[in-house]
């Protein structure tokens, strides 16, 4: 059975990994970034972290997803916006140092490809795939394929506007989606309906705990989590007729908590006729969504040379 190298490359942290064509990871290597690092610490933790990795040799092809914008076509990474890296030939670079060809591309795309491949998408060819965390981004696979947009950018279902005159989101925005319903956002509505002070430190995996607990001040707020990512869900599948929404990152990990919300604004306004059986589903990808999107990219990219 074929491996490949998997690569996580996160905003702080770095997963070196080696993963085989059912998607079993075989081995893996974790490290953190300092909090800006720049195009030589990056390159450089991910060799020293791949001469640890055991069996690192056995890979065939190499995959890695990128936090920010990537342009999988010249092998760059563009824009990551915690660090100011910008135009790295990350591909060539690596591809030069490891001897195996470089695949890359955006990390939601990614899990979205790997859903098609090893997760609750198998059967699919029409899907969003979201990611709700620190942030909420997401990756359209249309008629089979990543669906990238005339600008490379489509998909971005965290910045729909889910409340009028919401709070403001890192775009600039009012009442997108990532401000209301990403982790930031939970612990925040939270804060005020529990009289908490601002700088209280209680995140969104406390909040579930309370939630679990039966704390109604803390299933409120998840419902409302959920209500708009029904609206948002609604939004997209009305456009675009989709077979099933998909839902990843941290926040996904209470989707128990969501659910009943989701499904409270979706069938309130998705299109009824054509989208009112359509499944939104927790991912399967589990706690390694990222590696299996990296190594998805490495096997795509071998069957395209090969074919």
């Amino acid at each position: 059975m074929k491996k490949c190298l998997a690569l996580d490359i996160g905003g702080s942290k770095l997963i070196v990994a080696l993963v085989d064509e059912s998607g079993k990871v075989l081995a893996q290597e974790k490290t953190a970034f300092s909090p800006r690092p720049t195009q030589e610490e990056v390159l450089e933790k991910i060799l020293s972290s791949t001469a640890r990795l055991p069996m690192a040799g056995e890979a065939v092809a190499c995959g890695a997803t990128i936090p920010g914008l990537a342009d999988p076509k010249k092998g760059l990474w563009v824009y990551a916006p915690y660090s100011g890296i910008g135009d790295f030939p990350i591909a060539q670079l690596l591809g030069e140092r490891l001897g195996l060809d470089v695949y890359i591309e955006n990390d939601v795309n990614a899990c979205a490809l790997a859903e098609q491949r090893w997760g609750v998408c198998r059967e699919m060819r029409d899907y969003l795939w979201i990611t709700v965390s620190n942030g909420v981004g997401g990756a359209l696979v249309l008629n089979g394929q990543l669906y990238a947009g005339a600008g490379g950018n489509a998909g971005e279902i965290g910045h729909l506007t889910v409340e009028d005159d919401g709070p403001q989101c890192p775009c600039g925005k009012f009442g997108c989606l990532e401000a209301c319903a990403a982790g930031p956002a939970i612990a925040r509505r939270y804060r005020k309906v529990a009289g908490l002070p601002e700088g209280d430190p209680i995140d969104a995996a406390q909040i579930a705990a309370r939630a679990r607990a039966g704390e109604p001040e803390a299933l409120a707020v998840w419902r409302k989590t959920g209500n708009y990512l029904g609206r948002a869900i609604a939004a997209a599948t009305n456009l675009l007729n989709l077979q099933a929404a998909i839902i990843g990152g941290g926040v996904s990990l209470s989707f128990d908590l969501l659910q009943e919300g989701i499904a409270e604004v979706y069938a309130r306004e998705a299109f009824a006729t054509a989208n009112a059986d359509m499944p939104i589903l927790q991912t399967g990808l589990g706690y390694e969504a990222g590696l299996r999107g990296a190594a998805a990219l490495a096997f795509q990219g071998l069957e395209h040379q090969n074919a």
